[in-house]
């Protein structure tokens, strides 16, 4: 039962992934930003997991995640460090039942994977180099990083006792 359960798990948070990205609230927007959904989802699942398992839903998250945008860059390289450094936080303390830690670090995780995209863009587009200060990226990166941190602890949290029971 227990496994048939976590199988069910998975396959709905699986399903409702591109329904979140797609289709999210207007009330969880925050002037048409929408709070970073691949770090929500991955967050529980490096916390509760191990390095390599961890490591491979964040390439297949990336991927997916990926496939959504028509541009050069990618979220693989960043999901996939962040996997790694949630994984080992998960394995050294067992603990993570603090609402707000959960919080701060879906705030870093976002905060690092917007600058991982905003350099990205910058090393591949020349145009950007001539400028690289744009406050249309400091207003999404700002703007997503306070939302999904507001999210996150709800989110994430939630799946992480999810994850536990089962």
């Amino acid at each position: 039962m227990v496994k048939k359960n976590k199988k069910l798990l998975i396959f709905f948070t699986i399903i409702f992934l591109p329904a979140f990205i797609v289709t999210s609230p207007d009330w969880l927007k925050i002037n048409g930003i929408t709070p970073c959904w691949p770090v929500i989802l991955l967050l529980p699942f490096s916390l509760h997991n191990s390095p390599w398992k961890a490591g491979i839903a964040s390439i297949l998250l990336g991927i997916f995640i990926d496939s959504f945008t028509i541009s050069n860059v990618s979220y693989i390289p960043s999901l996939f460090v962040l996997s790694l450094i949630w994984s080992q936080y998960g394995l050294h303390n067992k603990k993570i039942e603090l609402f707000l830690n959960i919080g701060l670090m879906a705030i870093l995780g976002t905060a690092f994977i917007a600058l991982s995209i905003w350099l990205q863009k910058i090393i591949l587009y020349s145009v950007l180099r001539d400028n690289w200060f744009h406050s249309w990226s400091l207003y999404v990166l700002i703007s997503e990083v306070i939302i999904t941190g507001l999210v996150a602890p709800f989110f994430s949290s939630w799946l992480l006792l999810t994850y536990k029971k089962n």
